[in-house]
């Protein structure tokens, strides 16, 4: 009798969820009927009341350009929107290291990511980390020229074709140093022994073997404990980036070697890109591409000071002369045979053309 009233009670349960499925679909077209259909929207089936949330990821400051920049296309974003867009900026890592932040664009954890182009480009392949070639860029003005001007931008959204990422624009970064514990490097032969720590790329890795140093991939939340534990003597970034986290006041030699130009990809995904009614895909890119160049621009006039500030806080700085740049120049030609053996002489070469003359 026991196993009778437990069958029965199981079939009782089964015509019970039935029933609920039914009422439960019946509700959902009274709502839609009561509603209306939802407006056409391209490829995302939102109403018009619904809030686009934009979440945007990275492990810059707050207080930095490339953050406050992001918080004005915010505003921006939802003044041209009436606040149908709503922009999210989370600094200092709070949504994840740069790799989880680039994974988490296409996971949908977050709807924006900048950081290094060696993050994005370890995931796309070495076609993207083109970006990244040493000394593609010499200076701040041939980086901002060749991105804007000459085609740099839709280069890179070729090499990003087929990944499932767009970049909406390049932020600066500023042109790559080394901050040192150690000394200061005037010649490859400076750097020979030196661990330096870099963000994880095979270009990255290459460039700075050729450069002389022990290159040391390591993440970003490991990378200043390292640095203030002795682990790396070098340290591989921006001049922004030394000054925010106070990178040159435990490795206070800082050498302006402007190895790379290395920007920041703002990148999201081109699938939800696509998704969003048009108005509002329009509006994501031209006022992102606008924040961007905006940013550049700022960014720019900050590093002037950056290292007036470091110097007051006691640390050493020194530019290298033309003459010990043609030297790393010359050290890290077989990173342009590396690249065009992965990549092919079109796609480098495609690269070299955005130069300025």
């Amino acid at each position: 009798m026991l196993y009778i009233s437990l069958l029965e009670e199981r079939k009782i349960m089964k015509n019970l969820k039935k029933i609920l499925a039914v009422v439960l679909a019946l509700s959902m077209l009274f709502a839609l009927g009561a509603c209306g259909r939802p407006a056409d929207s391209g490829k995302t089936g939102q109403t018009g009341d619904e809030k686009i949330v934009i979440k945007i990821g990275h492990t810059d400051t707050s207080t930095r350009s490339t953050h406050l920049q992001m918080e004005e296309f915010g505003k921006k974003l939802s003044e041209a929107t009436n606040g149908k867009a709503v922009v999210e900026v989370f600094s200092d890592g709070q949504l994840g290291d740069d790799p989880d932040l680039a994974a988490g664009v296409k996971l949908g954890t977050v709807t924006m990511y900048f950081g290094l182009a060696s993050v994005v480009s370890s995931i796309v392949g070495p076609e993207a980390s083109c970006v990244d070639l040493p000394y593609l860029y010499s200076t701040y003005e041939d980086w901002y020229k060749g991105t804007y001007e000459n085609g740099g931008l839709e280069l890179f959204n070729e090499m990003l074709e087929g990944s499932g990422y767009y970049c909406l624009g390049m932020i600066y970064n500023g042109m790559r140093c080394v901050a040192s514990s150690a000394k200061i490097y005037h010649s490859p032969a400076d750097l020979k022994g030196q661990k330096v720590r870099i963000a994880q790329n095979e270009l990255n890795i290459e460039l700075w073997r050729d450069m002389g140093a022990n290159p040391t991939p390591m993440a970003w939340g490991e990378a200043i404990t390292a640095l203030s534990q002795g682990t790396v003597e070098g340290f591989d970034h921006a001049l922004g980036v030394f000054n925010d986290f106070n990178i040159y006041q435990i490795a206070p030699y800082i050498t302006v070697t402007n190895h790379c130009s290395s920007p920041y990809p703002l990148v999201c995904s081109s699938e939800w890109l696509e998704s969003l009614p048009e108005d509002v895909r329009e509006a994501v890119k031209t006022l992102a591409l606008e924040a961007c160049k905006q940013q550049c621009a700022i960014e720019r006039e900050n590093e002037f000071g950056y290292l007036d500030n470091f110097e007051a806080g006691g640390a050493t700085c020194y530019t290298l002369t033309p003459e010990e740049i043609e030297v790393f120049k010359e050290s890290v030609k077989p990173c342009y045979d590396m690249w065009r053996e992965k990549c092919g002489d079109e796609i480098v070469d495609k690269w070299l053309a955005t130069v300025p003359e």
